[in-house]
C-alpha cells in the first residue's frame, strides 16, 4: 500500500475511527452557527436587506479569500510535517473565531472572526488526504464517503442545536461552537495518530505555499489533472454563489427562522448522511467510480434547477433531499483524482484544490449577490426569484461536460 499508514489493519481501521470522530466534531462546531447568522446579521445592521445582502456576500468572499491564501500552506504543511498538526492547529484556531464571532459588537469584530475561520480552517482539507493515506486505493471512493457521512453527522446535529441556543441567545451557539472545537483539538491531541510516514514526507518550497504557483505546478506535473480542476471551479462557482446567498433566500422567500433553518438543515444532512454511509459504496459497486460520478453530477444538476421553481419550503426540502442522492459522485471524484498523482503530493492536490474551491468562493458571491437583490425586488411570490439556482444549474452542467471530457482524458488512470 503506497504511502498509507505503517500499520496492521485493526490499527488502520481505528485511525480511521478517529480521524471520523475529529472532523465530526470541527463540523459540529461550524454548523451550529448558521442558523442564527442571519439573525446576528440583521441585529448588528438593522435589519435592512440590502445591508444584510452585502454583508453575507463580503463575509463570504473574505473567508474564501483567507482560503484561497491559506489552502495551499495547510497542505504544503501536512506533506511536510504530516496531517495531525495541522488538524489540530485548525481545531483550536476555530475556537479562537468562534469567541471572537460571540463577542462581536458590531460588523467589524464579525468580520475579523470569518477572517480568522478562512485562516484555520484546514481540517477538512488534512483529513482528506489522511484518509487516502491510510486506505488501499480500491477502497477510497468509499472511504471517502464515509468521511463525507461523518462531516454529514456532525453537520446535522449542529442547525437543530444551534436553531435551539439561538432562540435563547444569538450568541449562544457561536460559544458551544468554540466549545466543541477545543473538544476536537484535545480529542486530536490525545487520540489521533500521524498517517504519512516520514519517508513519504515532502520538502517544504516557496511553490507549494503560494496559491498560484501551487496551482500551476501540480498541472505541470499532472496535466490530466486541468480538467478535473477545471470540472471543480464550475462546480463550485455554482454552489458557492447559491450557498453565499441561501441563508437569506430561504428567510425571504419562506420566511424561515433559525428554527426553521435549524429543522430544514438536520434533514438535509441527515439524508446525505444517510447517502454517503450506505449508497456510496453499492452504487460505486453497480456503476463503478465513473458511472457514480456521471450520474452524480447530472443529478445534482437536475435537483439544482428545480429547487428554483419550488414555491413552497417543504418542496424546496424536498428536492435539495433528492439532490444528496448526487453526493456520491463527489467520492468518487476525489478518488479518481488520488489514482493519479503520488502518496507526497495528497497535500499538494488538497492544497490546490481548497484554493480552487475558494477562488470560486472570491468569485461567485458578488454576481450570485446582485442577482439575488435585483430578482428580490419582485417580492417572494415572482417567477424570477429562483434565477440564482437556475444559473448555478447551468454551472453544473458546465461542469458535467468538462468531467466527461476528464474521464476520457483519463483512461489509463482508471484501468489501471
Amino acid at each position: 500500500m503506497t504511502g498509507a499508514i505503517a500499520a496492521p489493519p485493526r490499527k488502520r481501521r481505528a485511525a480511521m475511527g478517529f480521524i471520523f470522530a475529529t472532523v465530526m466534531l470541527a463540523t459540529l462546531a461550524g454548523s451550529i452557527i448558521g442558523p442564527v447568522l442571519p439573525q446576528l446579521l440583521k441585529l448588528l445592521t438593522g435589519g435592512r436587506m440590502a445591508s444584510m445582502s452585502t454583508a453575507m456576500g463580503a463575509m463570504t468572499m473574505l473567508y474564501a479569500a483567507l482560503q484561497f491564501f491559506a489552502g495551499p500552506v495547510q497542505g504544503a504543511l501536512s506533506d511536510r510535517f504530516g496531517r495531525r498538526p495541522v488538524i489540530l492547529v485548525a481545531n483550536f484556531g476555530l475556537a479562537i473565531d468562534y469567541a471572537i464571532m460571540a463577542l462581536a459588537p458590531n460588523l467589524a469584530w464579525l468580520f475579523v472572526g470569518r477572517a480568522v475561520t478562512g485562516a484555520t480552517a484546514g481540517s477538512i482539507t488534512a483529513a482528506y488526504a489522511y484518509v487516502a493515506d491510510v486506505t488501499e486505493p480500491d477502497q477510497r471512493a468509499a472511504r471517502f464517503g464515509l468521511l463525507t457521512a461523518a462531516i454529514s453527522a456532525g453537520a446535522a446535529a449542529g442547525p437543530m442545536l444551534g436553531g435551539f441556543l439561538g432562540g435563547i441567545d444569538p450568541r449562544a451557539p457561536f460559544w458551544t461552537a468554540a466549545a466543541l472545537s477545543v473538544l476536537a483539538g484535545l480529542y486530536g491531541v490525545f487520540v489521533l495518530p500521524e498517517s504519512l510516514a516520514p519517508e513519504h514526507r515532502a520538502p517544504l518550497k516557496l511553490e507549494a505555499i503560494h496559491p498560484v504557483a501551487v496551482i500551476r505546478d501540480l498541472l505541470r506535473d499532472y496535466p490530466v489533472l486541468v480538467g478535473w480542476q477545471g470540472a471543480m471551479f464550475l462546480m463550485m462557482f455554482g454552489v458557492g454563489g447559491v450557498n453565499s446567498i441561501f441563508l437569506l433566500y430561504v428567510l425571504f422567500r419562506f420566511g424561515w427562522g433559525p428554527q426553521a433553518i435549524g429543522v430544514y438543515s438536520t434533514i438535509v444532512v441527515l439524508a446525505g448522511l444517510a447517502v454517503q454511509s450506505g449508497l456510496v459504496a453499492r452504487t460505486i459497486k453497480l456503476v463503478g467510480e465513473r458511472g457514480a460520478l456521471v450520474g452524480g453530477v447530472a443529478l445534482q444538476a437536475l435537483t439544482i434547477i428545480a429547487c428554483g421553481f419550488a414555491p413552497a419550503g417543504w418542496l424546496f426540502t424536498v428536492m435539495v433531499c433528492l439532490m444528496q442522492l448526487g453526493g456520491v459522485g463527489e467520492p468518487a471524484r476525489m478518488a479518481i483524482m488520488n489514482r493519479i498523482i503520488g502518496p507526497s503530493d495528497r497535500g499538494r492536490l488538497s492544497g490546490a484544490t481548497r484554493s480552487l474551491v475558494s477562488l470560486a468562493g472570491v468569485l461567485a458571491p458578488a454576481p450570485f449577490a446582485a442577482l439575488f437583490a435585483f430578482v428580490s425586488h419582485g417580492g417572494p411570490t415572482s417567477p424570477w426569484s429562483g434565477t440564482p439556482f437556475w444559473l448555478c444549474g447551468a454551472f453544473v452542467i458546465a461542469s458535467l461536460a468538462v468531467t466527461m471530457r476528464a474521464l476520457r482524458d483519463s483512461q489509463e488512470f482508471l484501468d489501471n
